[in-house]
Formats: structure tokens, C-alpha cells, sequence
């Protein structure tokens, strides 16, 4: 099948050129991806004060707050700039510096999503997680999530248990 197609060496160039581009463009995107999440990660961790937060979670958080504020990858970069231009020790040094600045919307709108666990307000909004929401973690030990679910929230997610044998009439 092969024996007599031959490429000159235009043709092998420029189809290796091109395989080797169209190979290239998909790493180049998730890799991309992967720095602006772990870029979020650590805008997240500093804007919440926790360390141990979900990437995944993370990751719906980030296309959420993209989704709700077209210029959101503008501002949590110019938010980098700025945290590193005060050399903020924490976010309420922040929030003081960013008293009257714009960005201050968008360090709120951050924290919200990850205390929430929704992005937006209102009927708008679009719930990432309900059970991993930072709002209810400091209490998780001693107060049950509040939800209308009769076995706690995802509820649904567990193995359910064992069934009896039937009892006989």
C-alpha cells in the first residue's frame, strides 16, 4: 500500500511541521490552564487564609467567577500586582488598602465564592458545592450543614446501607 508513495523533502518538512503544531497547540492549552488554576489556588489561599482548598473545586470557582465578570483573569492579575506592591502580610491589610480601589470587588467576589460556594447572588447564582463551602468548616464537627436532604447534603454519593432480609409475615 505504501510502496510507492514517497513525500519529497518539501512535503515531509511541511507535514512534520504541521503534525508537530497541531500536536502542540492541546498541551500548550491545558498547560496554560494549569498555571492560571494554580494562579488562582494561591490568590485563593492568600484571600481565605486556608491552605488545604480544593483544586477542583478551584477550578468550577475560577470558570464560575470568569462566567459572572468578562475581566476577571485582568483583575486577579492586577490583584497579584497589587498584593505583591503593598506586601500585604494578610487579606485584611488588603481589604484596607484596597479601601476605595476597584479591585476590592473582585478579592470580595473571590472570598464569596469560596465561602458560599456560589458564584453570583440571587437567582443568578450557580452553586459549586454546598458541602465544601468554608462557611460551614470551623462548625463541621459540632453542627450538622443545614439542608433539607434528610441524610445531610450528598447524601445520595454514599454507599447506602445494607438491606435486611425481609421479615416473613
Amino acid at each position: 500500500m505504501f510502496e510507492n508513495a514517497r513525500l519529497d523533502r518539501r512535503q515531509f518538512l511541511g507535514s512534520s511541521a504541521m503534525g508537530l503544531f497541531v500536536a502542540a497547540l492541546p498541551s500548550a492549552g491545558f498547560a496554560q490552564d494549569a498555571i492560571r488554576i494554580d494562579r488562582f489556588m494561591a490568590l485563593s489561599r492568600f484571600a481565605t487564609g486556608h491552605q488545604h482548598l480544593d483544586s477542583d473545586l478551584g477550578a468550577g470557582l475560577l470558570q464560575g467567577l470568569r462566567l459572572e465578570n468578562g475581566d476577571f483573569d485582568a483583575d486577579a492579575q492586577a490583584l497579584e500586582r497589587k498584593i505583591s506592591e503593598t506586601r500585604a502580610p494578610d487579606v485584611e491589610t488588603l481589604l484596607t488598602a484596597l479601601n476605595r480601589d476597584p479591585l476590592r470587588e473582585t478579592l470580595l467576589a473571590i472570598i464569596s465564592a469560596w465561602y458560599t460556594g456560589a458564584v453570583a447572588k440571587g437567582s443568578d447564582a450557580t452553586v459549586y458545592t454546598f458541602e465544601k463551602a468554608l462557611m460551614y468548616q470551623p462548625a463541621l464537627d459540632a453542627v450538622p450543614i443545614p439542608t433539607y436532604a434528610l441524610n445531610g447534603p450528598d447524601w445520595w454519593t454514599a454507599t447506602p446501607p445494607a438491606l435486611l432480609d425481609m421479615p416473613a409475615f
